[in-house]
């Protein structure tokens, strides 16, 4: 390869690498208000520290699902993927 062939790879890796960056700023921000994926979710059941339960509670709340204290982890995520899935702005698999 010529040099503006590895010019052209250059450029082509820096706007790949900017556009995941901006998917992955989009998702963060819709796990951050009230849009989480899945994959979020499930992150914080996984994680399992009180930090990530009281994350998934806020979620719970903003979204004005009903939980009590009681309510296990995986049944609060199925609330919480029911109510955004009703969601006609959510754009979150």
């Amino acid at each position: 390869m010529g040099k503006n062939d590895d010019n052209k790879k250059d450029s082509k890796d820096k706007v790949s690498a900017s556009k995941d960056r901006k998917i992955e700023d989009m998702e963060d921000w819709r796990n951050e208000h009230g849009q989480p994926s899945f994959k979020f979710l499930q992150s914080l059941a996984d994680d399992g520290s009180l930090t990530a339960l009281e994350k998934l509670r806020s979620i719970a709340e903003d979204l004005d699902i009903s939980y009590d204290l009681d309510t296990p982890i995986e049944e609060l995520i199925g609330k919480i993927r029911s109510a955004t899935r009703n969601d006609p702005t959510n754009t979150t698999t």
